[in-house]
C-alpha cells in the first residue's frame, strides 16, 4: 500500500517537511502522540492501536512462511493471474499492481513465491488481500481493498464482504477518491495494530529463512550494502508513514525497530514520501548510540 490520492497540491505551507534524519527527530520531539517507536531500549506508544499501512503485511508474510513450513502449500504452487487481478483496484496503490506484473513478467499464472514477492517489494495489495483470502487471516488481519471499497466505493456491507462481491465479478473499477483530509481521515482507522506486536512478529521473521529472502529484497539491488544486511517492510497512507526494519551487522543478532508516524500534515507527508527520510532515521537509530540516546531523551 503506497498512496491513494495522486495529485500533489502546490501552495507554499508551514507544514514541517520530513527531508533528512534531523527533520524526523524534531518531528518526532514535537508530536510525540502521533509517533510509536519500539525498539531495543525504546518503547514508545508500544501497546497503543496504530494504523500502518503496508507495513501490516509482514502478518500476512509470516502467515505465508508458516504454511510452507507446515506444508499447508508451496512456494512453487501455481495462481491464476485474473483470479490475482481480480482483487485490484486501479489507482489506489502507487502503480504497485502494475509494476510487480512487469517486474515478474506474468504469463496466465504466477507462483505464491512470486505473489509474495509482490506483496512485499512492490507492496501490491491486491496481492495481499488475495494471500489472507488464500491463508485464512479475517480475525489476524483487515482486508486492505476491501476497507477502500467500503470507504470510497460506495459498498455498504463489512469489508469482507466488499473484497469478495468485488473480487467475484472479476471487473476492475477505478474509485472517484476524495481529497487528502478525507483520505487522511480514513487511514487514520484501518490497518490497525499495537506496535509491540509488529516488532515480535519481525523479530520472529528475522530468523526464517522463507521470510528473510522476500525482506531482504533491497540487499539484491544496486549499490546495496555488503557490511549491513537489511530487512524491510514500509507502509504509506494519507497521514501514515510507517517502517518495520531489521538490520544485521557481520557477528550481530538482528536489530528490529518498528515506526509509525500518523496525522501528517499534507505536505509534510509528502516530503516524507519523497526523501524515505524515516528508514535513514531508522539507519541511524540502530549503528549510531549516540543518536540512539538522542531520540530516546526526545521520547521521555
Amino acid at each position: 500500500m503506497r498512496i491513494l490520492a495522486t495529485v500533489v497540491s502546490l501552495f507554499i505551507t508551514t507544514a514541517p517537511p520530513l527531508d533528512d534524519v534531523e527533520a524526523v527527530l524534531a518531528y518526532v520531539k514535537a508530536h510525540p502522540g502521533d509517533v510509536a517507536l519500539v525498539t531495543s531500549g525504546i518503547s514508545h506508544n508500544a501497546g497503543a492501536s496504530t494504523p500502518f499501512a503496508s507495513a501490516i503485511k509482514i502478518v500476512h508474510l509470516e502467515a505465508y512462511a508458516k504454511a510452507v513450513k507446515t506444508g499447508k502449500l508451496k512456494p512453487a504452487d501455481q495462481i491464476p493471474v485474473a483470479t490475482w487481478n481480480a482483487y485490484h483496484l486501479p489507482a489506489t496503490d502507487g502503480g504497485a499492481h502494475e509494476a510487480a506484473l512487469k517486474r515478474l513478467k506474468v504469463g496466465a499464472t504466477v507462483t505464491f513465491d512470486q505473489l509474495v514477492s509482490a506483496m512485499i517489494e512492490e507492496s501490491d495489495n491486491a496481492a495481499a488481500d488475495l494471500l489472507r483470502e488464500k491463508l485464512g487471516l479475517h480475525r489476524k488481519v483487515s482486508t486492505i481493498n476491501g476497507e477502500i471499497l467500503r470507504a470510497f466505493g460506495g459498498c455498504a456491507t463489512d469489508a469482507d464482504t466488499c473484497i469478495r462481491t468485488y473480487a467475484a465479478a472479476g471487473k476492475q473499477v477505478q474509485l472517484p477518491l476524495p481529497g487528502y483530509d478525507k483520505q487522511a481521515a480514513w487511514a487514520d482507522t484501518v490497518t490497525r495494530n499495537r506496535p509491540a506486536v509488529l516488532h515480535a512478529t519481525l523479530s520472529r521473521l528475522a530468523g526464517d529463512k522463507v521470510a528473510r529472502k522476500h525482506l531482504e529484497w533491497p540487499m539484491r539491488q544496486p549499490g546495496a550494502s555488503k557490511d549491513l544486511v537489511i530487512g524491510t517492510k514500509g507502509g504509506a497512507l494519507p497521514g501514515v508513514i510507517t517502517e518495520a526494519m531489521y538490520t544485521v551487522t557481520p557477528g550481530q543478532k538482528p536489530k528490529v525497530t518498528v515506526f509509525a508516524l500518523r496525522r501528517l500534515p499534507e505536505q509534510t507527508w509528502f516530503s516524507g514520501l519523497k526523501s524515505y527520510a524515516h528508514q535513514q532515521f531508522m539507519l541511524r537509530l540502530a549503528t549510531d548510540r549516540a543518536f540512539h540516546e538522542r531520540v530516546r531523551a526526545a521520547l521521555k
